[in-house]
């Protein structure tokens, strides 16, 4: 069975595809990168916000569309089947099956593949970013309920693996070549909580330290409210941990924060800032904000802008507010800002968080910095590009590196920063 696949939306979704692609594999199916040629069309949808959600309906129809070419399947997964299932099956009758999230690890199955039972889903997970990063998923769903999120509707409740299951995984990628270990989940802070009562995702990482080939290890998706002092202290100390953490504070005003049900205000914020520059003063910070949340006036903007000019983030991304059924915000408030006053929002965030970003990385000009290779540029294919600490796989920018000998991707380097390139990228040279 020849099965040409799709993983629309974030890591953690990703994340769920490798391990369907390993059950897959499993039972004999064969990947083809062409969807022409595919006997099934395998799409693991997003369904967060509006924007995903027509990215992966626009998906499905092309796909949809390739079934006048030939005998083909189409089968359909993620997060925007497990929140709109009934009404994709009515609209969309060129799908074949629409799989929930429940069911969709039995995928190989209902395609009459016939595949052993594992002892974890996670055993013969087949990862499809480069040799050297994977990510981690520590946990499954989120305890919050903040006003604009969808997520707890779809994914249920916190539920952590166990420190021993998520171990034995990474032992796993590291044997593969994994170098980097990316940490995802719903909420990374929150690690532990659910099953020994307390956090212990420091717990889990000095576990995870002590496996030989694993070198680098990025923390996303942590929250505000379970990033405190010893958290940063914590981090300040791990020798594998890289200095770059992602915590989206989404906005700044404390009427929004609370509209929002974030359940911290900005001064936890600015104690946060103040605890990194204390402790970890190179750290990286990537962070995400939204506008035109229904309560946000003009001068709330103009307030979240001058925070953003002040605090200087590393890396941020904004996302215009969208109103979700299912959300506190969707039946709280009308959605009252027109579409193009969000997006004027967002684009003086973006504009502005360009300037800031390149400031950042013209501070590394004359630098020496440590880079894993990742593989070669798109323009210039015998030019090798890589990434610093502050660089997250495929999210943040990446350095372009002068050689003349050859390397190997995966392998990590000294480079000397020469210059910066655009608003995100940077260049330098191997030293000898």
């Amino acid at each position: 069975m020849k099965i040409g696949v799709i993983s629309l939306g974030c890591p953690k979704n990703l994340v769920d595809t490798e391990i369907i692609l390993g059950k897959l594999k499993a039972g004999n199916a064969r990947f083809v990168s062409n969807l022409e040629d595919a006997d099934v069309i395998l799409i693991n949808t997003c369904g967060f916000i509006d924007d995903a959600k027509e990215e992966s309906i626009n998906t499905i129809l092309e796909a949809a569309n390739l079934k006048d070419k030939g005998d083909k399947k189409i089968v359909v997964t993620g997060c925007l089947v497990e929140r709109y299932k009934k009404e994709l099956e009515k609209e969309i009758p060129e799908v074949d099956l629409f799989i929930d999230l429940k069911n969709e690890l039995f995928i190989p199955e209902k395609l009459g593949l016939k595949v052993e039972s594992f002892s974890s889903p996670y055993q013969n997970r087949l990862v499809t970013t480069p040799k050297h990063t994977a990510y981690l998923k520590i946990s499954e769903g989120c305890d919050h309920t903040c006003g604009f999120c969808a997520i707890p509707s779809i994914r249920g409740k916190h539920r952590s693996r166990t420190i021993e299951d998520i171990v034995e995984e990474a032992k796993m990628l590291a044997d593969q070549g994994v170098k980097e270990l990316n940490i995802v989940s719903q909420d990374t802070s929150y690690y532990g909580i659910d099953i020994y009562g307390k956090p212990r995702l420091w717990d889990l990482i000095r576990e995870l330290e002590k496996i030989k080939d694993i070198k680098w290890i990025r923390l996303y998706y942590l929250y505000p409210t379970t990033v405190n002092e010893d958290f940063i202290k914590s981090m300040a100390d791990r020798e594998k941990v890289v200095r770059y953490f992602e915590m989206p504070i989404q906005h700044t005003e404390d009427h929004i924060l609370k509209d929002m049900m974030r359940g911290y205000r900005k001064s936890r914020i600015e104690k946060i800032l103040e605890w990194k520059d204390k402790y970890i003063p190179d750290a990286a910070i990537r962070t995400a904000v939204i506008t035109g949340f229904p309560t946000e006036t003009e001068e709330d903007f103009e307030n979240l802008k001058e925070f953003i000019k002040d605090a200087k983030f590393d890396w941020l991304g904004v996302f215009k507010y969208s109103h979700e059924e299912g959300t506190p915000a969707y039946t709280m408030f009308e959605d009252k800002i027109p579409e193009e006053e969000k997006i004027r929002r967002k684009n003086e965030l973006v504009e502005l968080q360009e300037k800031i970003t390149e400031e950042k990385n013209g501070q590394f000009i004359g630098k020496e910095v440590e880079v894993i290779i990742d593989g070669f540029s798109e323009e210039w294919d015998s030019l090798p590009v890589g990434r610093t600490y502050r660089n997250a796989f495929e999210i943040d920018g990446i350095v372009y590196i002068e050689t003349e000998e050859p390397v190997k991707i995966g392998e990590f380097a000294k480079v000397k920063i020469k210059d910066t390139i655009d608003s995100y990228d940077i260049v330098g040279e191997i030293l000898k």
